[in-house]
């Protein structure tokens, strides 16, 4: 009787660490759909980009766009409730390049998508919207918001949810566009550690100042974002598994500490300094506070005068050139300056420079003529046909 008794115990103690075993393998069961994702995952952070990141700040997210501190000649990101003057609250952005002719925009769709749209200025009047060729004709995103226009005209960012590609949430994506078929080429995922499993978008680079932006709310409270600026560079590279152990390019993925990328001392302090410069510049703003002068008796003083929201894009064209007349009249003024003490064959080249700037602020100043005379005409026809 004994006997049995011993052999039922040890029966029962060598089937339990195999019951445990079951129960364990059970709970770490994963379901294809899973699988798939956790192995994009470690794909990407594989494939994760050498970055030097040199800078972050946590903001508000309502004013976010308020803290990229981009040179003027790379254009503007507007707020789309702000350009267009029809308060909607849905959180799409404009993008603006720096004659203010080009606009790039996204817009809902009545199936709770969005998508995203181009209009061109054109003998002071606005084209009719209409949707990028190829950004969204295969990959059925859901969402497409965040603009950007490289200054090639070609290399087009914006983030988007919803991609198979995609980690969560917002992506960011880089495609460019093909002149011969009229259209842009298939987007693509532009990686870690820009991307995360959170919201990433407004990735701009600013060729000027060689400087990156993008923002995300991975890690941050509700209503907080964290910008990152970041050094570009002109080819992609990745962290090699022959000098980095595989968690440590998982921390450069999720950006464990920026200061762990900064890999190069004299290309960080450069950086810094150009980060500096840039951040000395007033952040951008939309205008709110204008004087224009509609006829003898109305001058209208901030954007909300206007009655046609066609006008209120061509004032902000408006302003955006005026601040380009500013800006190549000190250009000229120094090369005028300059050519008083300059050698003969150093003024053969200034004689050059000092025309183009002459003929620009020529065509600058009628430019700006024609377009107050638009927006004045169009505000007195609509005031005397609604009196």
């Amino acid at each position: 009787m004994k006997i049995r008794l011993i052999v039922a115990i040890l029966i029962a103690l060598l089937t339990i660490p195999a019951q445990a075993q079951r129960r364990k393998s059970q709970r770490i069961k994963i379901s294809p759909e899973e699988q798939k994702r956790l192995e994009k995952i470690e794909r990407m952070k594989a494939a994760t980009e050498k970055v030097m990141i040199i800078d972050s700040i946590v903001v508000d997210k309502n004013h976010f766009i308020n803290h990229y501190n981009l040179s003027p000649e790379t254009g503007s990101i507007k707020d789309g409730d702000d350009f267009f003057h029809v308060p909607q609250n849905d959180g799409f952005f404009v993008y603006l390049n720096e004659i203010g002719n080009k606009c790039y925009f996204s817009k809902a769709e009545t199936d709770s998508t969005s998508n995203l749209y181009y209009t061109e200025a054109a003998n002071m009047e606005w084209s009719e919207p209409s949707p990028l060729a190829g950004i969204n004709d295969e990959q059925q995103f859901k969402r497409v918001n965040y603009p950007y226009m490289m200054g090639d005209g070609s290399t087009f960012y914006f983030a988007a949810t919803g991609d198979e590609e995609g980690l969560g949430g917002y992506d960011i994506y880089m495609t460019t566009y093909d002149e011969e078929e009229n259209r842009f080429l298939r987007p693509v995922n532009i990686g870690m550690p820009f991307n995360s499993e959170a919201n990433d978008y407004l990735y701009i680079i600013d060729e000027y100042a060689n400087l990156g932006w993008f923002a995300t709310d991975r890690n941050q409270p509700e209503g907080k974002v964290c910008i990152y600026v970041f050094v570009p560079s002109p080819t992609r590279k990745t962290y090699s598994t022959d000098e980095y152990e595989p968690e440590e390019i998982t921390a450069f993925a999720n950006i464990s500490s920026i200061s762990d990328t900064w890999f190069d001392e004299e290309i960080y302090s450069l950086a810094i300094q150009r980060l500096e410069e840039v951040r000395k510049q007033k952040p951008q703003q939309q205008i709110e506070n204008i004087r224009f002068v509609i006829n003898d008796d109305i001058t209208y003083t901030q954007l909300s005068d206007f009655k046609l929201p066609e006008n209120v894009l061509r004032y902000q064209q408006l302003t955006t050139l005026r601040k380009r007349q500013v800006t190549i009249n000190e250009s000229l003024n120094k090369n005028r300056e300059a050519y008083a003490i300059a050698s003969k064959a150093a003024r053969k080249e200034l004689t050059n420079e000092i025309l183009a700037y002459e003929q620009e602020i020529l065509m600058l100043h009628q430019e700006t003529h024609n377009l107050e005379k638009a927006i004045r005409n169009a505000e007195n026809t609509f005031l005397t046909k609604n009196k």
